[in-house]
């Protein structure tokens, strides 16, 4: 089942103190990454001039993407999330030990852009609430190899972290379904809406069963069904309810299988 969403955001843009976890006023800016694409919204931030990440969440996961737009090879990512802002893993130094990041892996050779996605229930997050996200890449080789940690801005310091509010998605399509149907009871189904309630009516409780698309479309199932040329009727009749649209959609498949009937 594909997902596709992501939410509103309550973001800002943190200039972490080793001495001094906590945020005071001084230390908070507020920042303004926020983009709408399809009717949700993505959060961005820079990795200097070298890429950028983006940060969108789904029903029920939150996804990253790095992109490198520089001319330095993209080396390594590193993100950590939190529910306590003090929690960040730091070494003995006091600086963010991203080896100690919820995520922190390698990137293979000419890569420019890797996407990670994260499960609601391994962050221990819900909508509603808010993470505490800090991320680095690391670019460049030699003498011209660089760790650079998340900004929105020009921010004194070098280690970066921001509140994520995960938000409720609006076009959640639930799971996939399968319902079965004796082969006389298709064959007497008398209308195009009624072929639709059988569908609709497969959706999880509480999904809207009118707002979608199906695809295929409900006439080409009912052709399909009807087609002369077919050797039975029986099988499966599998279409895709999507709710909204573009990369802020989701998407479920219905499938309704006629079966013989009973001797």
């Amino acid at each position: 089942m594909r997902k596709l969403l992501l939410v509103s955001l309550l973001v800002f843009a943190v200039a972490c103190n080793v001495e001094d976890d906590g945020i005071t006023s001084n230390e908070v800016r507020e920042v303004n990454a926020t983009t709408t694409i399809d009717g949700c919204s993505v959060y961005e931030l820079n990795f200097g001039q070298e890429g950028t990440i983006s940060f969108r969440n789904f029903y029920d996961y939150l996804e990253v993407t790095v992109t490198k737009t520089g001319n330095l090879d993209l080396n390594k990512i590193s993100i950590h999330f939190t529910k306590n802002v003090n929690a960040f893993p730091r070494n003995g130094k006091g600086d963010l030990n991203t080896s100690k990041f919820t995520y922190s892996e390698n990137v293979s050779k000419g890569m420019s852009e890797v996407t990670a996605s994260f499960n609601f229930d391994e962050l221990g997050v819900m909508a509603g609430e808010n993470l505490y996200v800090t991320a680095a890449a690391e670019f460049g080789s030699g003498r011209n190899k660089q760790e650079l940690f998340v900004e929105d801005e020009e921010l004194l310091g070098g280690n970066f972290y921001f509140l994520y509010h995960v938000e409720k998605f609006p076009f959640y399509a639930g799971t996939d379904q399968v319902r079965e149907i004796y082969l006389s009871e298709a064959q007497v189904v008398p209308s195009w809406d009624e072929v639709r309630k059988l569908y609709a009516n497969m959706l999880d409780p509480g999904i809207p069963k009118k707002a979608g698309t199906y695809n295929p479309s409900i006439w080409d199932i009912i052709n399909d069904f009807n087609d002369p040329n077919r050797e039975t009727q029986l099988g499966d009749y599998t279409t895709t309810y999507t709710l909204g649209m573009g990369e802020c959609s989701d998407s479920v498949e219905l499938t309704l299988r006629v079966v013989a009937d009973p001797l």
